[in-house]
């Protein structure tokens, strides 16, 4: 199994230059900047620490985010904990899968709440800013968050079209409410400009002001002490919080105008490394948790932001078939899972995979499908017990539900396990069918 990590030993330091540090500052900034520039575009929409409802499935108008999945509700909220604790609700969720995920500014995920993690049953949970040691209702679980800004994301799980409004019930027995007033003491706010808020999708292009938004972030959100030796070595070229790097010396600028595009080419390179591996499918097995491996924390954000951790969802990715050669829509592939092969996920979880377009975004197909699993209505199974689905731009004859449509062209296949019963497991590789 292919998996996107680091290869390369770092330079002795020593023989590190400037340029060497501005490239693994723009690493390790990649997901933080990446996530502040999605949150400042939403933020345009909907206040903080308010909860915002989908009330249909991704489509290809959905371009937020990278790599929307099509099987759940998202209930999304931006929380600020500088204006003290917020108190999450939910009912009981009975038999349907849900799980509200918790990510701080840096990408790491600090808690889940739900189905696997803390049970369908009605509960309350308060999320409270770093070191909160003030009254808290006594009733409710406590998550504490890394960093004072941080991201929720709900997903609750629609079985089938005809339980799309029961799924919408649920979601509006969630609430999210502010417990506390402003806390004292707590650093500034994330910058949020509307209208002139950079693209999120393209980091590189904004040059050495780029570590200016990274030295907002760093004011906004303390990192964690692990970070000190790069920040320690990122603050001689004044990327320190508050700062404005990209006006220093001309010599320091140039630096980290290569470190950019160094670094955007190291993130590139990994993303795009699955093409000569020999590998097809491709895990994320750090999602959620990175530690200081800044550079499959950039990869991550680059092909699926806001993954979760492996016990509540695995991924796996292809960009190439069975045979080496790119997936492109007008190829055709096919995927068998053999009698007893389907994936293993426990009996609460469920299985899906998608299509999206080179970009990881939906792509708009005539039949409105975009991904296939076991709520897809009508799949035939073989005679052995075993299934076939179709990946390719044109319906193979007779194909029915089992044709996944993919766009002429490249594409990028995304197979997703919600409580796996075996982080091991890996998808049947795309076979093509010239």
């Amino acid at each position: 199994m292919g998996l996107l990590t680091a290869c390369a030993a770092p330079q002795p330091a020593a023989e590190r230059t400037a340029v060497d540090v501005a490239a693994d500052g723009y690493v390790y900034g990649y997901a933080p900047v990446t996530l502040a520039r999605t949150r400042a575009n939403m933020l345009c929409l909907l206040p903080v620490n308010r909860l915002h409802h989908q009330s249909a499935t991704a489509d290809p108008t959905s371009r937020v985010v990278v790599a929307p999945n099509v099987d759940t509700l998202y209930s999304i909220a931006w929380l600020d904990l500088r204006g003290g604790p917020v108190l999450l609700t939910h009912p009981d969720m009975g038999a349907r899968y849900f799980d509200f995920q918790f990510l701080d500014i840096y990408t790491d995920v600090f808690a889940n709440v739900g189905t696997r993690a803390t049970g369908p049953a009605a509960g309350a949970h308060v999320v409270v800013p770093p070191g909160w040691d003030g009254p808290l209702p006594a009733d409710a679980a406590v998550v504490e968050s890394s960093t004072w800004d941080a991201w929720m994301i709900g997903r609750t799980l629609v079985e089938s079209a005809t339980d799309l409004e029961a799924a919408r019930a649920a979601q509006r027995q969630y609430s999210l409410t502010v417990l506390a007033a402003p806390v004292a003491g707590a650093p500034p706010p994330l910058p949020t400009a509307c209208g002139s808020n950079p693209d999120p999708q393209a980091l590189a292009a904004s040059g050495p002001r780029f570590f200016d938004e990274l030295s907002a972030i760093l004011a906004a959100n303390p990192p964690p002490p692990a970070d000190a030796p790069l920040l320690d070595e990122l603050a001689d070229l004044g990327v320190r919080p508050g700062a404005r790097p990209s006006t220093g010396s001309a010599d320091t600028v140039a630096a980290l105008a290569t470190g950019v595009v160094r670094g955007e080419r190291r993130i590139r390179d990994l993303v795009d490394s699955d093409r000569g591996s020999g590998e097809v499918w491709h895990s994320l097995p750090t999602a959620g948790r990175y530690g200081t491996d800044y550079l499959q924390r950039a990869v991550v954000a680059t092909i699926g932001l806001g993954a979760n951790v492996p016990e509540e969802s695995t991924y796996h990715v292809a960009r190439v078939a069975a045979d080496g050669t790119t997936l492109r829509g007008e190829t055709g592939y096919l995927l068998r899972f053999p009698p007893g092969g389907l994936p293993p996920v426990d009996d609460r979880g469920f299985w899906s995979v998608t299509v999206y377009g080179p970009d990881v975004f939906l792509v708009a197909n005539p039949v409105d499908r975009y991904a296939v699993g076991d709520r897809t209505p009508g799949l035939v199974r073989g005679p052995d017990g075993g299934l076939d689905v179709w990946v390719s731009s044109r319906p193979p004859i007779a194909a029915g539900p089992n044709w996944l449509p993919a766009p002429p062209g490249e594409f990028v296949l995304m197979f997703r396990s919600y409580l796996p019963a075996d982080q091991g497991w890996l998808p049947p590789e795309p076979v093509p069918q010239r």
